[in-house]
């Protein structure tokens, strides 16, 4: 499905938003600068059986239901929880399910790959990143933070196929302008080979006002940039200071 990038509705990373900080910001980055299209993963089915009963949409395509599975207690409840990480036609999946005794209950069901799943005692944090295929041209980086009382907070970072991220010293800068795929001044408009839409050249967004963002490097007049564009959406991608 083709995203549209003026109506994403997507959960996103402010430097404020679940005490983020520059550290905890290039931790994550530093997943994207390669980002790895398929990383080995260690699926553990113990306890799969006890688990409550539930239908997942993207099972129904593995001959085994438990080929794709991995049970963990996410939210140190004692309970296990359940993460598929499989096969989606035309995708990757990644779907997590909360154990709430007597069900399943879904909390995650998106595109993508399981990075890292990080436990601490305060519950558990999970990567996961969707590289572009088909129509769309977008990577989508996802952390999904689980708490021990169940709350569950989500960040989206996006970029373009063609972005390369590019870490240097990560520092805070205030910007205005257009946030742009690539280091270029590019407004042709052409028609999008997937549906009818205009696509504007290399733009992604605008910065109308003076807005914080993060820099991650900076090429001459160039500034790679993490904006979040609100508290629903962020993006990487390239401003040109004057």
């Amino acid at each position: 499905m083709m995203k549209d990038w003026l109506a994403i509705l997507t959960l996103g990373i402010t430097l404020t938003s679940y005490g983020q900080t520059l550290q905890d910001i290039e931790k994550r980055l530093r997943l994207l600068e390669k980002p790895p299209e398929y990383e080995e993963f260690k699926y553990d089915t113990t306890g799969f059986s006890k688990l409550p009963l539930f239908k997942y949409f993207c099972d129904e395509e593995n001959e085994n239901k438990w080929d794709y599975y991995h049970v963990v207690d996410l939210n140190n409840d004692g309970l296990k929880d359940l993460i598929y990480r499989g096969p989606c036609m035309p995708y990757s999946e990644t779907g997590i399910f909360l154990n709430k005794g007597g069900s399943l209950g879904l909390i995650h069901s998106e595109p993508g790959n399981v990075l890292s799943i990080e436990k601490n005692k305060n519950g558990a944090v999970i990567q996961v990143l969707k590289w572009p295929c088909c129509c769309d041209s977008f990577f989508d980086s996802y952390e999904i933070v689980i708490h021990n009382d169940s709350h569950v907070e989500k960040n989206l970072i996006i970029f373009k196929s063609n972005t390369k991220v590019m870490l240097d010293k990560l520092k805070e800068i205030k910007v205005t302008g257009i946030v742009r795929s690539t280091e270029e001044l590019n407004d042709t408009e052409k028609k999008d080979d997937c549906s009818d839409q205009l696509i504007k050249g290399n733009r992604l967004t605008e910065i109308t006002k003076p807005t914080t963002v993060v820099q991650l490097c900076q090429r001459g007049q160039w500034r790679l940039v993490l904006y979040p564009e609100n508290k629903m959406t962020s993006w990487i991608g390239w401003v040109k200071m004057e």
